[in-house]
């Protein structure tokens, strides 16, 4: 698809007409897991219903924080889990042992969970997966949000590695693109704002305009690369 039409809302919000991925952005930490099961089955219908792609809120499943993709038929197509922890989750929850990017006709999405955003390194790893649009979901305490969170997170991943980054949490929603395909060239599309509402195009070719949308594989040492790849995610 050379274009996608992302839509956030909060939680079973009717999306808006045309949307092809529907984010949910959720004022909870986390569905937890007692209650996980019910609420899965409760987006797989609305996935169905509306016919979207969807990223529901954060859940928990044997002590691991995880964000999923469920397909317009209803089926689950990629499942993430957080490969780092903020400081009240760590004594809680385990890590997640890998990244995936998963194919689709809405583009190659990476979903990041929680403070991964904050490492580069996992956003890169995407990248070199093919992803073009990673979702952010994440909960951020109001008193601990500032501009510096936004920009060394979904900004800095749009800026470094040329794709889009839809970001979502309990205090703010944007989108973020290399500074090179945005109309006012400030790396964003949807600049942040405390909504749970938000509606926008990506235009996947336009890629190619930023300075690292080409493909990394072209960019990269590959050998270097696939010899230190364990560390990338390395706990």
């Amino acid at each position: 698809m050379a274009r996608t039409i992302v839509c956030i809302t909060e939680p079973f919000g009717r999306p808006k007409q045309f949307s092809d991925l529907v984010v949910f952005s959720d004022n909870r930490t986390y569905i937890p897991q007692w209650d996980t099961a019910d609420y899965l089955n409760a987006c797989r219908k609305y996935a169905l219903q509306h016919q979207v792609y969807l990223v529901p809120s954060r859940f928990i499943v044997d002590d691991v924080l995880y964000l999923c993709l469920f397909g317009p038929d209803g089926s689950i197509v990629g499942v993430q889990g957080a490969t780092h922890l903020n400081l009240s989750h760590r004594d809680k929850l385990k890590q997640y042992h890998k990244a995936e990017v998963f194919p689709t006709p809405v583009g190659n999405i990476f979903l990041c969970v929680d403070v991964d955003i904050y490492y580069p390194e996992v956003l890169r790893l995407a990248r070199l997966l093919g992803a073009d649009l990673v979702v952010s979901s994440q909960f951020i305490n109001t008193y601990e949000l500032s501009r510096q969170m936004v920009t060394t997170g979904i900004w800095n991943a749009a800026q470094s590695n040329g794709i889009y980054v839809v970001g979502c949490c309990n205090c703010f929603s944007a989108v973020a693109a290399p500074w090179e395909i945005t109309p006012d060239q400030t790396g964003y599309l949807v600049p942040p704002a405390h909504t749970h509402s938000l509606f926008c195009k990506l235009f996947f070719n336009k890629l190619r305009h930023a300075e690292f949308g080409t493909p990394p594989r072209r960019q990269l040492n590959l050998p270097f690369i696939e010899k230190n790849l364990s560390a990338l995610c390395r706990r």
